[in-house]
């Protein structure tokens, strides 16, 4: 689905921006304005215009606040989130520029939800001496514990914006407590403290799932997972050793994070793989001097992952696999997956449901759906719909 550039990066990021207006975070006019401005690669310029619009927003929502206009200012400062995480999105790992846009994209959040009318909790989740941000929505009426959704980033969402990819406000409605957080390689923990991903996320939503249990408005019997994007290897994982989840939904698949990256060129990645060092990264420097998506992916996973060459991120990425985990994931599973994915092919959606044992759901979005991209973002209305029906059933859901 193409929106305004040629370029895969930018459009898809463009597509990404105005997919949460579904749920208040965009308008489509200021998403095509903004990047009209824009030239095809220009990197520079993606951070200058969305950051301009961003600004402008959050100066209107403090305005309107001030003037007691509070669901005005609410919108705007939703959208000015969503502009100022663009704005962010492109920009390499040490740039000076990228935590204080990070910090006004969380802070315009924030601001927004303190205008919600039933209180959004902050919360802070013990993890291995230090603690991870996240909040907890919940129902208006809640009148007692609630069947609760967690929801899990990947790669490089926050979890301010898994509000609009995860339907926040579809869940409310439907009567569900959601928590949103984030953990090691995602947002703050990795901004301000370094903390890398790791493949062995039962130990990171473990303690999501203990916090969770002192709360009055979490029924416990009743838990579910979203893991968005990445997430869909780190949910299913944590599923997999752990019993208190009842539901799992990997929105979209990512079950085998190499064979994911390697699958359109299998021969190429096959000796890419027995290939000395050196070579290796001389080739993926070069890459990166061809393709702003080649560079952003390069350098987004070097932090992410904490490693310091491509020949060391190879290495890495053969750690996040469920192949041979798949099989202890007891509770029901659902699997999405999109036929224009550009980053998890569908194929790999297929593999991973033979080697699911626990009863299990694929749903496979079309393009004639608007839905066929990479975790939905050209369709979130019908996504949102399909992933709380099914926890509806799954989870027994009442309302």
């Amino acid at each position: 689905m193409r929106v305004h550039f040629s370029g895969r990066a930018f459009d898809y990021q463009t597509l990404r921006a105005m997919a949460y207006a579904s749920f208040g975070g965009a308008e489509p006019g200021e998403v095509l304005a903004t990047v009209e401005r824009i030239d095809e690669g220009d990197t520079e310029a993606w951070h200058d215009e969305w950051r301009g619009i961003a600004e402008r927003l959050d100066r209107s929502a403090n305005e309107a606040s001030r003037e007691g206009r509070v669901r005005t200012a609410r919108g705007a400062y939703l959208r000015a989130h969503n502009y100022y995480r663009s704005a962010e999105f492109f920009l390499p790992a040490a740039d000076p520029r990228r935590r204080p846009t990070h910090e006004r994209s969380r802070e315009a959040f924030r601001s927004g939800i303190e205008l919600f009318e039933a209180p959004v909790e902050r919360v802070e989740i013990p993890y291995e001496g230090t603690t991870l941000p996240g909040y907890l929505f919940a129902p208006e009426d809640a009148g007692g514990p609630r069947p609760t959704v967690v929801c899990l980033g990947g790669f490089d969402s926050l979890c301010e914006e898994l509000y609009f990819l995860c339907g926040v406000p579809e869940a409310l409605a439907r009567g569900y407590a959601v928590l949103l957080f984030e953990g090691p390689g995602q947002g703050a923990p990795l901004r301000y403290e370094g903390l890398t991903a790791r493949p062995d996320w039962e130990h990171v939503v473990g303690p999501v799932l203990d916090l969770l249990a002192r709360h009055d408005t979490v029924d416990s019997a009743r838990i579910g997972l979203i893991g968005v994007s990445f997430g869909g290897y780190y949910a299913p994982r944590a599923a997999a050793f752990d019993d208190r989840i009842e539901a799992c939904v990997a929105f979209d698949h990512m079950h085998d994070l190499w064979r994911a990256s390697a699958y359109e060129h299998p021969g190429i990645a096959g000796a890419m793989a027995r290939a000395p060092d050196a070579l290796v990264n001389a080739l993926a420097t070069l890459g990166t001097r061809l393709s702003v998506e080649s560079r952003w992916l390069l350098e987004n996973s070097k932090w992410v992952f904490g490693v310091d060459s491509a020949a060391g991120l190879q290495r890495s990425l053969r750690r996040y696999s469920l192949s041979g985990v798949a099989n202890g994931i007891d509770c029901p599973m659902l699997v999405l997956a999109g036929e224009d994915d550009h980053f998890v092919p569908l194929g790999l959606a297929r593999e991973f449901v033979d080697e699911l044992t626990c009863p299990t759901t694929l749903r496979v979005f079309r393009t004639e759906e608007g839905a066929g991209e990479h975790c939905q973002v050209g369709n979130l209305r019908l996504a949102s719909s399909v992933i709380y029906d099914w926890l509806d059933a799954t989870l027994g859901t009442n309302r």
